[in-house]
């Protein structure tokens, strides 16, 4: 029997060997644990419901390319890891291969793959290195379990979970609100144009303004009505195609030094002004003040007598 001296220190031998006891395990534990660090993973799927599945590989040295072939409820697809990738028999449902490296891993995804639970998955992992030629670097088979599948959409896509009709929904209401935007727009526009015809009628109060401009241009023949319409129509196309001229022009006519063509309103009127003086040797002109300088000569010519 221990007598009293000898008890703390055998209480103190033993947790001495207590302690290294432990180190000892977490010292195993930790290699165990950088053993299984250090070791590559393999082929990683991702399936997600209600579509979608997604493959990655983790990128070593000298390789080049990574793809894979997927089997959905087929019979075994084992290959001879010696042959080639194209060399197969049978069509696999889900076939991509990728040289792309991100982040560290050889990434392939399908957008509109469909795996469902107690599905069965045969796969062949296929890999080529700079040195040689592609070849099977593993090949696995797996039932689907219902808690492998992830409830979502494929990482990087835009949602696809909407159902038809909520979907059929949606594009009513944005066609309704893209209708009412368009209708307060054309009704803005209106009123602008509006606002524009009585400003403009205002300060050429005493003038008698026509909607009438003169293209400076000839025609090979003297044209009929129709075509002479027809000749401007394109002219004006050409010079200005940002303009609607099916709506805008009204009618064209000879004139000595040119052709004079109508506009539907003022406003187009005052906008092919606008649009034609970025144009060169300034091919159209207004018709309103050629009779305002016939007017001015009229004067000149009465006070001159």
């Amino acid at each position: 029997m221990l007598n009293r001296k000898q008890q703390p220190l055998t209480l103190l031998g033993l947790l001495v060997l207590l302690v290294l006891a432990s180190c000892f395990l977490e010292q195993a534990s930790a290699g165990r644990h950088r053993s299984r660090k250090s070791r590559p993973k393999g082929v990683n799927i991702e399936i997600y419901h209600p579509k979608g599945v997604l493959i990655w590989y983790p990128y070593r040295a000298d390789m080049e390319m990574f793809g894979i072939e997927i089997f959905i409820n087929q019979a075994n697809q084992g290959r001879d890891s010696s042959s080639s990738s194209e060399e197969t028999t049978a069509t696999c449902n889900i076939c991509l291969n990728t040289t792309d490296v991100t982040y560290g891993k050889f990434i392939l995804r399908s957008d509109d793959a469909i795996i469902r639970s107690r599905d069965h998955v045969f796969y062949n992992a296929i890999v080529k290195k700079t040195s040689g030629p592609a070849y099977i670097s593993r090949s696995n088979e797996f039932y689907v379990s219902e808690s492998r599948i992830l409830v979502a959409d494929v990482p990087g896509t835009a949602s696809q979970s909407r159902t038809e009709g909520s979907a059929a929904v949606v594009d009513s209401n944005s066609a309704a609100l893209l209708n009412t935007a368009q209708s307060a727009l054309q009704q803005e526009v209106a009123l602008l144009e509006g606002i524009l015809i009585e400003l403009n009628q205002q300060c050429h109060a005493t003038q008698n303004q026509t909607r009438q401009l003169l293209l400076h241009a000839q025609t090979p023949t003297r044209l009929d009505a129709k075509a002479l319409y027809l000749f401007v129509e394109l002219q004006l196309a050409a010079k200005l195609p940002e303009f609607d001229w099916n709506r805008a022009l009204v009618d064209a006519y000879y004139a000595p030094n040119g052709i004079v063509f109508e506009t539907a309103t003022i406003v187009d009127k005052l906008k092919i002004l606008k649009l034609s003086k970025k144009l060169p040797e300034r091919p159209i002109e207004d018709m309103d003040a050629f009779q305002t300088e016939d007017i001015s000569n009229d004067i000149d010519s009465w006070l001159a007598l």
